[in-house]
């Protein structure tokens, strides 16, 4: 099932949650395990599919209480290295009481180095954050955080609207001024995009909602990272990532957005130097 059809499901799944009574915001972190939200969205994504604690295996961080619910910084760490033999294949970001839980679906391979994924999200509402992670072996694990914020879906648009022709303008930042070859590097890929959906308390309803829905990220042709993602993350998105540089190799993103614009951006690295552009 794609991220497209899980949204769609989830979204009609979501309203019929909010018509029922008793569902009110608690202002405490209520108990995970008592969530009347999760089952339906666990349901949906996993089916009857065993998940089990993942603190051994990928952990989330982030403030509890966000003072802008409209980018909420999050990162989500894996506690396992990438090898042949075991490696984390997705991570599923889910922030519960959104309109659309499902934030994003993000693939990895044993190229990737190292699993992280850092990026920013919107929260409509106090929300339990779960990133669950799919093993090789088909194995899930989960782990979980609750945030204090509410209203990041329904906050207006930015106060300046990106012209067109910078829209999908993107960057690379690197961590370091020199990248080793063989060892996970950190990189960055920035990206200029209004990521609306027509929730936004000032969105034109002559207009049609335009996110990023898919990024593919590659290294010398090899998948660094792929993902699905939604318009529950915040404008301008970004991805810290890492990935592993040889001697020589091009760095290549891949986005596409709902409008079916795409967007490619290339940075070269040549003896552990990515070249101005970048």
């Amino acid at each position: 099932m794609s991220i497209e059809q899980i949204r769609q499901a989830m979204v009609a799944a979501m309203f019929a949650l909010l018509a029922l009574p008793g569902l009110c915001n608690e202002k405490a972190e209520p108990d995970p395990a008592r969530s009347q939200y999760w089952p339906p969205i666990r349901q949906m994504m996993f089916g009857e599919r065993p998940i089990e604690d993942g603190r051994d295996v990928l952990r989330i961080y982030l403030n509890t209480r966000a003072d802008d619910a409209s980018t909420v910084p999050v990162a989500v760490k894996a506690q396992i290295d990438q090898s042949d033999g075991r490696y984390i294949k997705t991570v599923f970001l889910i922030v519960e009481r959104n309109p659309s839980p499902a934030a994003g679906v993000f693939h990895f391979t044993p190229d990737s180095g190292r699993v992280q994924v850092e990026t920013r999200l919107r929260f409509e509402d106090f929300s339990f954050v779960r990133a669950v992670a799919e093993l090789n072996d088909g194995k899930l694990y989960e782990a979980t955080r609750w945030v204090k914020a509410a209203g990041g879906c329904s906050a207006p648009g930015g106060k300046f609207r990106i012209p067109e022709n910078m829209i999908g303008q993107m960057k690379f930042k690197f961590w370091d001024d020199t990248v080793e070859a063989a060892k996970p590097a950190l990189v960055q890929l920035m990206i200029r995009h209004p990521n609306e959906s027509a929730l936004a308390a000032d969105f034109d309803p002559t207009r049609t909602p335009r996110f990023v829905r898919s990024v593919k990220v590659s290294y010398a042709g090899k998948t660094v990272l792929t993902a699905d993602v939604d318009f529950s993350l915040s404008d301008n998105p970004s991805f810290r990532f890492f990935f592993v540089p040889g001697q020589q190799g091009e760095l290549e993103a891949v986005v596409e957005d709902t409008h079916d614009k795409v967007y490619v951006h290339r940075a070269t690295i040549v003896e552990g130097v990515p070249l101005p552009g970048g």
